[in-house]
C-alpha cells in the first residue's frame, strides 16, 4: 500500500511532523505501508518563513512553493491514498485539497487547534493567510480524520463522523530511562519548546524565581531563542534533533507551564511526554490533555496556582526518591499508551480503513 504524506514542511524540522508522520514511517513500512513525504516547504524556505520581516520574499516564497505543489498534485495517481498532515498548502483555503479528495482517499491528521489563528510574532500578517476555518473544511472532505487527542477529535466530530485519536509517541529506544546521579546535590528543573510556547514559559518566570528563591536549582531551558526570564538564573541550550535527548537527560524535573485557554486545550501533552518516557517526573499545568495524561501524585503531579507549582516543584526537589519513583511510573505510562509503535499501528489502521471502504470519497 502507497500513501502520499502532503506535510507542510521539510522532514526532520518541525516536532509536529517528525514526532508523528516521520517517526512512525519505518514501523508502517513494515506493516506494508509505504509513506512518502512530499514537504510544501524546501529547507532554505523554512528558514525565510521564521526570519524577521522580509515580506516581499515571502510572498514570493509561498508562490514558488504553492505552483510546485500544485505540479505535485499531477502526480499521485501512483498512491492508494493521500495523507495530509495539518494542511497540504501552507496559505490559502482547502481548493486543491478538495480536488484530492475527490480523485483519491484522503486521510487529515492534526494535533493542534490549528483551526484557531495562533502564530510566532515574526508572522502575525502571514498566519492571516493560513485561513484557520479550514480545517472544518478538511474535516468535511476527507474519508477519515486522524486527531491528536480527545479535544481536537470532539471538534473533527462536529463535520465528520470517521475521527480517530491517534496521540504523538515517543520512541522508547531513543528515550531511554534516566540514570539517576547528582553529585553537587544541585536539582535541574528543565524546560523544552517551541518558539510559540516560549512565551508561556517567560509568564511563569515570576513562579520560577520563588522557586529558585528556596531551592538550590538550575533552570535548563532548551529552545530555538534565549528566553527571558528576568532575575531567573537559567541556562539555554538551543534545539537540535541530534543534541535533544542529551539535554533532556540534564533534568530532574520536568514543568509545563500552560495558561487556559482555546489554543493550549487543543495541545497535546508531548513536552510531558518526552521526559515520562526518560523517567524524569513532570509537574504540569492543570489544563488540556494533561488532564488525560497526568495522574496526579501517581506518574507526575498537576498544578492549578502559583502556590500549587512551588509546593509541587519543591516536593521534587527534596526528595529524590519521590523523583525516581514518580518517573518511572511516568516511562510505564508512555510504555502502555504513548509508544511509537502503538500509534504507528493505530495510524496503520485508519490509512487501510480509508483505502478498504471504497473508491467514491464522502461528498465534497
Amino acid at each position: 500500500m502507497r500513501v502520499c504524506a502532503l506535510v507542510p514542511y521539510p522532514a526532520g524540522m518541525t516536532p509536529s511532523q517528525r514526532y508523528r508522520i516521520e517517526q512512525w514511517q519505518p514501523a508502517l513500512a513494515a506493516d506494508g505501508i509505504d509513506v512518502e513525504l512530499w514537504p510544501f516547504l524546501e529547507e532554505e524556505e523554512l528558514e525565510l518563513l521564521y526570519s524577521p520581516h522580509r515580506w516581499p520574499d515571502k510572498a514570493h516564497m509561498i508562490l514558488r512553493a504553492t505552483a510546485r505543489r500544485l505540479r505535485a498534485v499531477n502526480r499521485l495517481g501512483g498512491f492508494d491514498v493521500v495523507l495530509v498532515h495539518r494542511a497540504a498548502f501552507l496559505a490559502g483555503p482547502a481548493l486543491v485539497e478538495r480536488v484530492i479528495a475527490r480523485k483519491k482517499p484522503m486521510v487529515f491528521d492534526f494535533d493542534d487547534a490549528i483551526y484557531l489563528l495562533d502564530t510566532t510574532a515574526q508572522n502575525r500578517v502571514f498566519g492571516r493567510l493560513k485561513f484557520p476555518g479550514k480545517t472544518a473544511a478538511l474535516c468535511r472532505m476527507s474519508r477519515h480524520v486522524v486527531a491528536g487527542n480527545d479535544h481536537l477529535a470532539r471538534y473533527a466530530q462536529r463535520y465528520n463522523p470517521n475521527v480517530a485519536v491517534v496521540p504523538s509517541s515517543i520512541d522508547l529506544e531513543r528515550y531511554a530511562p534516566k540514570k539517576w546521579s547528582r553529585e553537587n546535590g544541585r536539582v535541574v528543573i528543565g524546560w523544552t519548546g517551541s518558539a510559540t510556547s516560549q512565551a508561556h514559559l517567560e509568564a511563569f518566570a515570576p513562579v520560577l524565581r520563588r522557586i529558585a528563591e528556596r531551592h538550590h536549582v538550575e533552570v535548563h531551558v532548551v529552545s530555538a531563542h534565549p528566553p527571558e526570564l528576568g532575575e531567573v538564573p537559567a541556562t539555554w541550550r538551543r534545539w537540535s534533533a541530534a543534541s535533544e535527548v542529551e539535554e533532556l537527560q540534564e533534568f530532574d524535573v520536568g514543568i509545563v507551564p500552560l495558561p487556559d485557554d482555546d489554543w493550549t486545550r487543543g495541545k497535546s501533552a508531548f513536552k510531558a511526554l518526552q521526559c515520562m518516557g526518560m523517567g524524569i517526573p513532570v509537574v504540569c499545568s492543570a489544563v488540556a490533555a494533561n488532564l488525560e495524561l497526568i495522574r496526579h501524585g501517581e506518574n507526575g503531579l498537576l498544578a492549578s496556582s502559583p502556590d500549587e507549582w512551588v509546593e509541587g516543584v519543591g516536593r521534587l526537589i527534596a526528595d529524590a526518591s519521590l523523583r525516581e519513583r514518580i518517573g518511572m511510573a511516568g516511562r510505564r505510562t508512555v510504555e502502555q499508551r504513548y509508544s511509537m509503535e502503538r500509534s504507528a499501528r493505530l495510524l496503520g489502521q485508519v490509512l487501510r480503513a480509508a483505502f478498504e471502504v471504497g473508491r467514491n470519497g464522502p461528498p465534497v
